[in-house]
């Protein structure tokens, strides 16, 4: 136990002693630009703190500008060339020799070759470097990028077109963006990467589809992003072989249809985003194979559900935890199940109903439920009692939601869960030709309203038997006049005197 606690002290003090011989990274300071001054045809000057900018009086389409980080005590160095091809070829002829240090990140932007420019200035490449195009329309040779092929991330951008082995011998690159892009990539362009390429952003090349076989060689890729192109299809096949993919960008870019297979094989992936597109429909399975994906966008669509798919349309995203479908024009929505904890931002849509899973599911736990804008005028008891056990938050405002004789429950729903509401300062309903906010509306007022009418009936019944009770009796009290007026006329007084008479008579005999 002694030797073991000595050896692990002796490996302690041989990491210290390492650490501090090596050589501290120094990034360009104030003393660097004032050696520099000294330098014939050398100008120096720092127009802002911890900016450098560098001048030659004897090459003016060259600039360079070095911004030192203060944290990290790195330099981020800016080489910026303006001018003809042919003066922009000739920039590395009038430049001074001199030893510029390492900088962390370089950008080089219309100098092209740069070769010769990074010997004279003695700059040795760090580990980031972006070359973009600039002003000049000169042409990318693969001999141009011979001292960059131990660079581990680069960006490439701005160039009518890229020859298949542009990248050749960057074999230690781990990040490549791709951008501006004028032309189709080709097929064989990335192959050279592949090894340990994780990272690659190939935004903003107006790219209409996916050349065929391009991300086929990329096992390792672990990001993806293809947003702000004009893609308006994406062919079976194209993802098959990204494996090991976790991040898959595709917003904002012309996509109207999906292939039901176009993700199946995408099962690391966790993030998958379909923004600013136009997406109508969803063909079944297409998210089948997705079960490790966490984070799903396909807000601002033009996106509609079938009521017979509703529910089945998102099968295969168990591990889901953000779904945004927002800006779309859904008219129903099936509530999620067979998920971990879900939040779900449907705002602005068309919605009219909300459904329940099939069969016996039991509700997601602390989901947050985002229904404001929509059309939504009732909740069924089995969809209320649902979203109570669910513990979810909700959203509801801006919908028509009705306070009647239906309504009871809902009421009741909106008193218990107050505090899970989060807009219910703002949630409103409809009822006698008004707008109530929930808050201040209570189910006695439908009550109040109901047996209003019902006193109105019953008023109205009794009043019609009144005066029906009032005609009959003003018929029979003019039948009984007339009748007491008919016995009283002269004719049957006369008669009945003489009836009397011959009565009497008749006693006298």
């Amino acid at each position: 136990m002694l030797n073991s606690t000595r050896i692990q002290i002796l490996l302690l003090l041989f990491y210290i002693v390492a650490i501090c011989r090596q050589p501290h990274a120094s990034g360009f300071k104030i003393e660097d630009c004032r050696a520099l001054n000294e330098t014939t045809n050398v100008t120096c000057y720092t127009p802002a703190k911890q900016q450098f900018n560098i001048d030659f009086s004897n090459e003016e389409h060259i600039k360079i500008y070095i911004y030192q980080d203060k944290e990290s005590n790195t330099s981020t160095m800016f080489l910026t060339c303006q001018g003809s091809d042919e003066e922009v070829l000739h920039i590395s002829d009038n430049l001074p020799r001199l030893s510029l240090e390492r900088a962390k990140l370089i950008t080089i932007d219309g100098c092209i070759p740069f070769e010769g420019i990074f010997k004279r200035l003695g700059l040795s490449v760090g580990t980031q470097v972006k070359l973009q195009r600039g002003v000049t329309d000169m042409p990318l040779k693969r001999e141009y990028l011979s001292s960059l092929t131990k660079v581990k991330s680069f960006l490439l951008g701005g160039f009518e077109a890229l020859d298949e082995h542009v990248l050749a011998g960057f074999e230690n690159l781990e990040t490549l963006e791709l951008t501006r892009i004028g032309t189709a990539l080709p097929s064989g362009l990335l192959a050279p990467v592949s090894a340990h390429l994780t990272q690659l952003n190939m935004r903003e090349n107006n790219m209409t589809t996916p050349t065929k076989g391009l991300f086929a060689s990329l096992q390792q890729l672990d990001a993806l992003d293809l947003s702000y192109n004009v893609l308006n299809s994406i062919p079976s096949g194209t993802f098959d072989q990204l494996y090991n993919l976790t991040v898959l960008d595709l917003s904002s870019n012309h996509l109207s249809h999906l292939p039901a297979d176009a993700f199946q094989s995408l099962h690391k992936l966790k993030r998958l985003f379909l923004s600013y597109n136009r997406i109508q429909q969803l063909e079944p399975n297409t998210f089948v194979a997705l079960s490790a994906l966490q984070d799903l966008k396909l807000d601002n669509n033009i996106l509609d559900i079938a009521k017979s798919l509703a529910c089945s349309i998102f099968d295969g995203l168990h591990s889901l935890e953000y779904m945004e479908l927002n800006n779309n024009n859904l008219s129903v929505y099936c509530l999620p199940y067979n998920m971990r904890s879900v939040s779900v931002d449907l705002s602005f849509n068309k919605l009219k109903t909300l459904l329940l899973p099939p069969g016996e599911s039991e509700p997601r736990q602390s989901v947050n439920l985002n229904l404001r804008h929509n059309q939504l005028q009732y909740l069924s008891d089995e969809t209320l009692q649902y979203l109570h056990d669910s513990l979810a938050q909700l959203s509801l405002a801006h919908n028509p939601w009705q306070c009647d004789t239906a309504s009871f429950l809902w009421l009741d729903f909106i008193k218990l869960n107050s505090r899970r509401i989060l807009d219910l300062a703002d949630v409103d309903c409809f009822n006698d030709n008004a707008y109530w906010n929930v808050t201040l509306f209570k189910s006695s007022n439908v009550c109040k309203s109901v047996t209003s009418l019902y006193y109105i009936i019953a008023i109205a019944v009794v009043s019609a038997l009144a005066v029906t009770a009032l005609i009959a009796a003003v018929f029979y009290r003019r039948k009984a006049i007339k009748r007491v007026e008919k016995l009283k006329s002269p004719k049957q007084v006369e008669n009945t005197y003489e009836n009397v008479g011959y009565q009497v008579d008749q006693n006298v005999y």
